[in-house]
């Protein structure tokens, strides 16, 4: 009896570590369950498409003496109405970098763009009778501006941002008198078509939904400044002239889907 009590106890110690050691390889062997969080920083491409609607002032309309000569009490006036709106669609570039809950970034988008509208005025019969039109397109849209956000939770950004805006802007105007006799009026006609200058803020959001996917919403407000266009006399050419006042500001909201790449962010192993 005593025996088999040596021999159980002997088996045991020899047994004892080695199975012991098994399991602890076995156990480091297993992926370490770590959950390392989204991290924001890196570049970043994607696609856009949103709605934009310009809440400019009217379009000024005056002219050279002889033209307020001819319709006194009526020039100088302003066509109304004129609030050019439309879609636009394109891509984006970016790169962002995270501080802890803090994040700071640039983003350059191009959209190409048809936002435009037009507008007809008919004056009173108060000499000639004059219609005065007036058009506003804008073809293509971008921005590039600084991003500065919080994230407020691993995977959802909220974030401020401003800028530089740019867009090819078409202005065109026209006086036409007698416009229901054609040929008989003069008329002064006026366009300009050239790449514009100015300034956009706004805020927005941005989910991250996959590892390296992200969806987002903003909205944008934009100023490209005013510019007055002159049309001379055609029809007979003569030395009067109409002058038109433009200004181009308005709002922009849209969506986005961004692909952020790997590189230099921040890796955690697994073991």
């Amino acid at each position: 009896m005593n025996m088999k009590k040596f021999l159980a106890a002997a088996l045991f110690l020899t047994i004892g570590p080695v199975a012991a050691s098994a399991a602890d390889l076995a156990y480091k062997a297993r992926p370490a369950a770590v959950d390392p969080g989204y991290n924001w920083s890196g570049f970043y491409i994607g696609v856009n498409g949103g709605y934009a609607w310009n809440n400019s002032s009217d379009v000024a309309v005056s002219g050279s003496p002889l033209i307020t000569v001819s319709q006194p009490g009526v020039v100088p006036f302003a066509v109304g109405g004129l609030r050019p709106e439309g879609y636009l669609v394109g891509g984006q570039v970016g790169w962002n970098y995270q501080f802890g809950a803090g994040l700071v970034g640039i983003e350059a988008d191009f959209d190409f763009a048809d936002i435009n509208d037009s507008r007809n005025v008919d004056l009173p019969a108060i000499g000639p009778a004059v219609r005065t039109s007036a058009s506003e397109k804008i073809d293509f849209f971008g921005t590039v501006r600084g991003r500065l956000g919080g994230i407020v939770s691993q995977r959802l950004l909220l974030f401020v941002t401003g800028g530089l805006a740019y867009a090819n802007v078409k202005d065109t105007a026209n006086i036409n008198e007698f416009f229901a006799v054609p040929g008989l009026g003069r008329q002064f006609i006026a366009s300009a078509s050239d790449m514009r200058f100015g300034w956009t803020v706004g805020a927005g959001a941005e989910w991250a939904f996959a590892r390296n996917w992200s969806v987002k919403g903003e909205y944008l407000y934009y100023d490209l400044g005013s510019r007055t266009i002159t049309g001379p006399q055609t029809n007979p050419v003569g030395v009067d002239f109409g002058t038109y006042s433009f200004s181009t500001r308005g709002n922009i909201v849209k969506a986005g889907l961004n692909y952020k790449f790997d590189w230099g962010t921040p890796v955690v192993a697994k073991y």
